[in-house]
């Protein structure tokens, strides 16, 4: 049985052809463009054990496209309204840019957020330039499961005149979750949990891909949570109990940006009250008020609290003025692996007029495919051509380019980008794929008159096409 083994990253973009944007490009055929760049954002999070509601929805997103060496802005677009189909968590786009070697940047979620650059204020828009996305930060007020700020960067060589490339985004923020319990030696009493403290929560980042580097000035200040009613805390469970608790079941979420000591623990130092995150644990034994502490550190044994991170807590509160012990799971917020097979991937494709079935196309006959993808649900599906720049896919008149698993077809279209020209040779090669794995559309022995039985010219996987008068 053939395998598709699909990377899940939590970060894969993902924009329905109906959404809202604003875009800048060079113009329609700018000179010096003879170059396409297939991009790709993947943004989902593929671990669903992980995610808390909401923490998938994306509101805005930034996309720019660099030349690497003179910083020219190539291509942007701005994303900032999202329809019910942008739920298919993926953004993909066919670009023009020169042959250069390009930087590609994309931030989502920045919509509302507060930037600087350099200690000057910056308003995101599609004409930022390089210089001032290297120097970014964000500070919030606030954080929100739904409203997650995110980066990604990456550099790509144009090594032909059709490039792929994609872009692995990561999250700002860690996230801690609290699961507080009591100790076996208070199982006779009454513990109340009457507030968790996270002191020094970070609230100011810099914005650059995989960075570690913390910004000046005071960063830091403390979020409280109080339980709405008063409950009682449970024993501790034991490993396999506490293993099939999932993050809704956290007294609370909390979320920050990175914060970098580098204070080691096993030294003997004591950690740094004004900088390292900690938490406090309060709580009523029988009626009387007791603190309990904690402190954050990372699998190295760092006071850290590094961003794309969940920090899994089990607290347990002993006897009054015992500190409170915490086991701390560091578990990577953005990636699962898994494996997804042909019997699992449930999908329709089929040419519907004379330019599809045979992979030629004019300006008056274009090639035409109905696409439909039922199963698995949530799956990400595009369609893509390796010229982007003498052909083109329709993003109008009911036809898209991408789409999420659903009961009914959607309809691509593939129409030449410049007039036909005598003794000039164009083609393109048209496939699909699923959650970044190219599908089988055009499989052997299909009963078909192109070689190895197949219903259309090409491979297994990708369809021929050439202009025709």
């Amino acid at each position: 049985m053939q395998k598709y083994k699909i990377a899940r990253i939590i970060l894969l973009f993902a924009v329905s052809v109906q959404m809202l944007s604003c875009s800048k490009t060079a113009g329609d055929d700018p000179a010096g463009m003879d170059a396409s760049l297939a991009l790709s954002l993947l943004t989902r999070n593929g671990n669903g054990d992980l995610a808390l509601a909401g923490e998938d929805e994306f509101t805005s997103l930034a996309v720019y496209i660099f030349n690497h060496d003179n910083g020219d802005l190539e291509f942007s677009e701005l994303v900032t309204d999202f329809t019910p189909e942008s739920a298919a968590n993926s953004y993909v786009r066919s670009v023009r840019v020169t042959k250069d070697k390009k930087a590609i940047y994309a931030v989502a979620n920045y919509a509302g957020k507060n930037f600087t650059a350099n200690g000057q204020a910056v308003t995101i828009d599609e004409n930022t330039p390089k210089s001032t996305l290297d120097a970014l930060e964000i500070v919030s007020s606030s954080f929100s499961a739904d409203d997650i700020a995110m980066i990604g960067k990456t550099a790509t060589t144009m090594s032909g005149t059709a490039v792929n490339a994609s872009v692995e985004m990561e999250r700002l923020v860690g996230r801690v979750d609290m699961h507080v319990f009591k100790s076996a030696e208070l199982t006779d009493d009454l513990v109340e949990l009457t507030s968790i403290e996270f002191r020094n929560q970070v609230v100011r980042s810099n914005v650059q891909y995989q960075s570690k580097a913390m910004p000046g000035g005071d960063i830091r200040r403390t979020e409280t949570y109080t339980p709405a009613t008063a409950g009682y805390l449970d024993v501790v469970p034991d490993d396999a109990d506490y293993a099939a608790l999932k993050p809704s079941d956290a007294e609370k979420s909390f979320y920050s940006y990175q914060n970098i000591s580098g204070e080691e623990d096993p030294s003997g130092a004591a950690p740094d009250d004004a900088s390292t995150p900690y938490l406090l644990v309060n709580v009523k034994v029988n009626g009387a008020p007791v603190t309990y502490r904690g402190d954050l550190k990372n699998t190295a044994g760092f006071y850290d609290l590094e961003r794309n991170r969940i920090y899994r807590v089990k607290a347990v509160v002993g006897a009054p003025n015992d500190l409170l012990f915490l086991r701390v799971d560091v578990l990577k917020w953005d990636t699962e692996l898994s494996s997804i097979t042909y019997d699992e991937l449930a999908f329709a494709f089929s040419g519907v007029d004379y330019g599809a079935n045979y992979g030629q196309v004019s300006q008056s006959a274009p090639a035409t495919y109905d696409f439909k993808l039922a199963a698995p649900d949530g799956a990400v599906w595009a369609a893509n051509l390796t010229n982007g720049h003498d052909f083109k896919l329709l993003s109008e008149g009911g036809y898209v380019s991408q789409g999420i698993t659903r009961a009914d077809s959607y309809s691509v279209r593939i129409v030449p980008a410049k007039s036909f020209t005598p003794n000039v040779e164009r083609e393109t090669r048209f496939y699909i794929s699923i959650d970044g794995k190219k599908a089988k559309i055009n499989p052997d022995n299909a009963g078909g008159s192109f070689a190895e039985g197949r219903k259309y010219p090409g491979t297994e996987t990708d369809i021929l096409i050439k202009q025709i008068q």
